[in-house]
């Protein structure tokens, strides 16, 4: 993070250094004046000391802002590759991630990262360039009291840097943890009317408590060390004050140095001790944001869903070639399957739940890849193309339609950003909702999380628009009528009708009644395709199917 900002570091270590000098040469003025009191004029020197006083105070502050900024930009930067690596990463990476977990990685976790540069840097860079230069005139002045306090101060140091370690180790428990409670309660509330319905409020809180817990047990640790090390520094400082002051008073007693030299000595020693104090801040901090640093890079490593292949020709025909597929390499989903969708035509695919009908519209969409066989698009091989110009051929409509919390325009503009009202007004008239929205704020009614002030019909319709303004060649239904009532279902049915004109339909259908004009259905069971013909033909030929009619009261 640091070598992007080489350039801020350089400035804002030229001030540090330029701070520890004005601050240094502040003991060195004061012995001049004890020496020079009752002897010689001392008013230049006092406004000398005045003076380095204010420019020392000017270069902390340029160098706090400088570094400050600087941690500004390293956090911007670092939760803009965060977030465009979370939106980029392949699918079955969140099949196996908690979204609430996710999302503390870049708020939290990088929060604690910011600390370091303010909290951490911005004293630490001072601090060592002070304490470097107090320790060399230190030397100057007496080599053996300054031997006493390097010795005290060793020992706190490697105290320090050992036990810190722990602190590391405790904040990425205590972030996994925090990220934890955040997925449980983003669970939570995107299930809260179930929940408050099922009365299960007491029960989902205490899995929220255990959480909690966690993460303030992990905090205890903490703060357990920290407690150790405070003291100890602090000790440190004291003790070495002390001796200072026992063995500089016998050594002025005996003459071997003067008082001006002892009073330079005491206010270097403080120069050391002061910073010193920070540093060991600093290295708690650090281990903190190293600790939430660590749980970022685990996604910043993961190599985001591939763009390599060729660009996808526009085609309107599709086909399986025994393709197979698992989710998790142990039980196949497919297995074998082969099946042709014609340019134009409305194809379905029906099946008991568990078939694999979705996954074959995921495999379409190359959210996955098979694990053998081939797809193609047209006459080329799915394989071989870029993921972005197939999905910009192939337009999918969700079982659990997609409504983002915003304005119905943001919502149509999602695939189709140059999408201008007219446009919008046409993709809302071809699906029947011009008058549900334009009774209310029109493209501007704004819209609740996850479109919760729409009904399950309108969502799917709404979805069905966002996809006519893509105006993708073929568009994929994933069960569109699956929880609306037959007066929905029937506004639906139209509206995919009237999106059929002029490209290819594929629709994955629990209710027959919705697919018994299709051109061709394709009946799954078990990851096998099992039957292949109209709806008729299937009646006449395939007994899962009879059976699916006869339970839908449709023979």
């Amino acid at each position: 993070m640091l070598a992007h900002h080489r350039g801020a570091l350089i400035l804002a270590v030229v001030l540090s250094l330029f701070g520890a000098a004005l601050g240094l040469a502040q003991p060195m003025v004061i012995n001049e004046i004890i020496s020079r009191i009752g002897q010689e004029p001392v008013n230049l020197l006092i406004w000398a000391l005045v003076g380095l006083l204010l420019l020392s105070s000017v270069a902390s502050a340029a160098q706090i802002y400088v570094m400050t900024r600087t941690a500004e930009s390293a956090v911007l930067s670092t939760r803009q590759d965060l977030l465009g690596r979370l939106l980029r990463l392949p699918i079955p990476f969140y099949d196996s991630h908690r979204s609430g977990d996710l999302v503390t990685r870049l708020g939290s976790d990088t929060t604690l990262v910011r600390s370091a540069f303010t909290g951490g840097l911005v004293d630490a860079i001072g601090g060592v360039a002070t304490m470097a230069g107090a320790i060399v005139l230190m030397a100057l002045i007496d080599p053996l009291m300054l031997g006493i306090v390097l010795g005290v101060v060793s020992v706190a140091l490697i105290a320090v840097t050992t036990t810190s370690r722990f602190i590391q180790r405790y904040t990425t428990k205590a972030q996994e943890s925090v990220g934890a409670l955040g997925a449980g309660m983003d669970r939570a509330l995107l299930a809260l009317r179930t929940i408050r319905a099922t009365g299960s409020q007491e029960l989902i809180e205490d899995d929220l408590r255990t959480d909690a817990d966690a993460a303030y047990q992990q905090g205890l640790k903490i703060a357990r060390v920290e407690a150790l090390l405070y003291p100890a520094t602090g000790l440190a400082m004291q003790g070495s004050f002390l001796v200072v002051l026992g063995v500089g008073g016998a050594r002025v007693a005996s003459g071997t140095i003067s008082v001006a030299d002892l009073v330079s000595f005491v206010l270097y020693l403080f120069m050391v001790s002061r910073p010193l104090g920070s540093i060991f801040g600093a290295v708690t901090t650090i281990r903190q944001a190293m600790g939430a640093l660590q749980r970022i890079q685990e996604i910043l490593a993961e190599e985001p869903e591939s763009s390599d292949g060729t660009v996808a020709t526009p085609a309107h025909s599709l086909a399986f070639r025994d393709v197979s597929f698992s989710y998790d390499d142990k039980e196949q989903v497919l297995q074998e399957v082969s099946f042709e969708v014609a340019a134009g035509s409305k194809t379905a695919i029906v099946g008991p739940s568990g078939s694999g009908k979705s996954t074959i519209l995921a495999l379409l969409e190359r959210f996955y890849d098979p694990i053998t066989g081939q797809i193609q698009l047209g006459e080329q091989d799915m394989a071989g193309l870029t993921r972005a110009s197939i999905r910009e051929v192939i337009g999918l409509v969700e079982q659990e339609a997609a409504v983002l919390a915003g304005s119905v325009r943001e919502n149509l503009q999602l695939g189709a950003a140059n999408a201008d009202d007219e446009r919008c007004w046409w993709a809302l008239d071809q699906v029947n909702l011009r008058s549900r929205f334009e009774n209310s704020s029109g493209l501007d009614t704004v819209l609740g999380d996850r479109g919760v002030s729409l009904s399950g019909g309108q969502r799917q319709r709404l979805a069905l628009a966002r996809m006519l303004l893509m105006d993708t060649p073929i568009l994929l239904l994933d069960e569109p009528t699956s929880a609306v009532d037959s007066r929905n279902e029937q506004l639906i049915l139209d509206a995919i009708d009237t999106s059929a004109q002029g490209r290819t339909l594929v629709i994955v259908a629990h209710r027959l009644s919705t697919v018994t004009d299709a051109d061709r259905i394709i009946v799954m069971d078990a990851g096998h395709v099992v039957g292949v013909g109209t709806h008729q033909q299937l009646l006449a030929s395939n007994q899962l199917y009879q059976d699916l009619a006869t339970r839908q009261l449709l023979s």
